[in-house]
C-alpha cells in the first residue's frame, strides 16, 4: 500500500463542517487501497497560539491545526503547516501528495515537491477556473497557480467543462478527469411511491448568487398541484428565503432546515420524490450526484459539468434562470414519475461515482507517480 499526504484548501473541520466535504469523501475513497493521512491547516480567531486535532476515523488519519491570525496571517499560516507537518511526518513517511483545491493552498504542495522532492497530484473543483480573469486574485496568487500546474504530475478537475475553462485560461497540464464520489452504502437506493403529496428536495450552501433558492421558490409558487410540498436543508442565512416564503404566502407547504449531518441528508434525499437544483453556476455538484445514488430523478440545469452527466432516464435538465421552465418541468415530474426507474438512476451513479470506482481511477495515478 502507497503512504499518500492529502492537503488542501478546504477541509471539514470545527470552524465549517461542511468546507470541502468532498474532499473528504475522495480521501474516503483512496484510503480503500491506500494509506491516508489528511493535514489541514485553518484559521480559528477563538483560541491562542496554535492547536493541533488529530484524529483516526474510518482508516483515515486527520491532522487539522488551528491558528489565531496576527498582523501577519501569512506567517502564521506557515507556522501551523510546519507544525502540522512535523507532527505527521514522526509516525507517517509519505510517498507522494494529493493537493486539493489549488487556490490558496497550492504553495504547500509546492513546498514538498521543491523540499523533499515529493510528486503531487491536483484534485480541482473550483468554479472560478471556468474563467480566472474573472476571479479577485492578486498577482502573486496567479504567478502560484501557474507553477502549480507547471510542476504537478496531474490536475484532476472533476469534469471536462473545468478541464477546458483551465486551457481557455493558459493553464497547461496533464489533466486526468476524475469526478466526485458519493457513498453509495450511505446513500442506497431506495424505491418511493407517492401517496399524499408529492415531496421536492434542495440541499446546498444557500448561496443565492449560485444556487439561485429564490428561483427554485418562485417556480414552485406557479405549480398547478397544490399537494406538493418543498423542502430546502442548508447552511447559512435564511432570512431572505423566509421572506420571500411569507410574501409567497406558502409557509404551508415550503418546509426550511438547516445544517444536517451526512446521514440525515442521505435521509431525506430517500424520503423526498425528486431534487432539484437551479443552479446559475456548477462544476460536478456532488449534492446531485448524491441524489441519484438514491435513486432519485433530478431537475436540473445546464451548466458546468452537468451536461456530461446528464441521460434523460435521470431526469430533466434546463436553462439556467428560467422559473416558468422549472415550474413547467416540476408539474411535469409529478405528471410522469412512475416512468422514472429509480433503480436504473441508482445503478447509474454506482457504476460511475462510487468509492470503488473513483478509488481505483486515482490509484492508476499514484501507481504512474510511483514508477516514473
Amino acid at each position: 500500500m502507497k503512504n499518500i499526504l492529502f492537503l488542501s484548501s478546504w477541509y471539514p473541520s470545527r470552524v465549517h463542517t461542511t468546507l470541502g466535504n468532498f474532499v473528504q469523501y475522495h480521501a474516503k475513497a483512496v484510503a480503500k487501497n491506500n494509506n491516508i493521512h489528511v493535514l489541514y491547516i485553518t484559521p480559528d480567531d477563538n483560541i491562542n497560539g496554535y492547536e493541533i486535532v488529530h484524529n483516526k476515523m474510518d482508516e483515515l488519519d486527520t491532522t487539522i491545526v488551528y491558528f489565531k491570525r496576527g498582523l501577519l496571517k501569512y506567517l502564521n499560516y506557515w507556522i501551523a503547516f510546519k507544525k502540522g507537518l512535523r507532527f505527521v511526518s514522526k509516525e507517517f513517511n509519505y510517498d507522494l501528495v494529493h493537493m486539493n483545491i489549488m487556490h490558496p493552498g497550492i504553495w504547500q504542495a509546492l513546498y514538498l515537491k521543491w523540499k523533499y522532492k515529493k510528486p503531487y497530484i491536483v484534485s480541482e473543483n473550483w468554479h472560478g477556473f471556468q474563467n480566472i480573469n474573472e476571479q479577485k486574485i492578486s498577482f502573486f496568487q496567479r504567478h502560484l497557480i501557474k507553477l502549480g500546474f507547471k510542476h504537478a504530475f496531474s490536475i484532476c478537475p472533476v469534469s471536462n467543462q473545468l478541464k477546458e475553462g483551465m486551457i481557455k485560461n493558459d493553464l497547461k497540464a496533464n489533466f486526468n478527469i476524475i469526478p466526485n464520489v458519493v457513498n453509495t452504502d450511505i446513500f442506497s437506493h431506495k424505491k418511493r411511491t407517492v401517496k399524499d403529496c408529492f415531496k421536492f428536495l434542495h440541499v446546498s450552501t444557500l448561496d443565492n448568487d449560485i444556487k439561485n433558492i429564490t428561483g427554485i421558490i418562485n417556480a414552485f409558487s406557479k405549480l398547478n398541484n397544490e399537494n406538493a410540498i418543498l423542502k430546502i436543508i442548508g447552511e447559512g442565512d435564511k432570512t431572505f428565503i423566509q421572506d420571500l416564503i411569507q410574501k409567497l404566502n406558502l409557509n404551508d407547504r415550503i418546509i426550511i432546515e438547516g445544517e444536517k449531518r451526512y446521514e440525515e441528508i442521505a435521509e431525506a434525499m430517500q424520503d423526498a420524490h425528486a431534487f432539484i437544483l437551479f443552479s446559475n453556476i456548477e462544476n460536478l455538484p456532488l449534492v446531485l450526484v448524491e441524489a441519484m445514488a438514491t435513486g432519485i430523478p433530478f431537475i436540473a440545469t445546464n451548466v458546468g459539468g452537468i451536461p456530461e452527466i446528464y441521460k434523460d432516464y435521470l431526469g430533466f435538465m434546463i436553462n439556467p434562470k428560467d422559473e416558468d421552465e422549472l415550474s413547467k418541468m416540476m408539474d411535469k415530474i409529478i405528471i410522469d414519475y412512475n416512468q422514472f426507474d429509480s433503480k436504473k438512476i441508482s445503478d447509474y451513479a454506482n457504476n460511475n461515482f462510487s468509492y470503488n470506482k473513483i478509488g481505483h481511477s486515482f490509484d492508476e495515478l499514484y501507481n504512474k507517480m510511483i514508477n516514473k
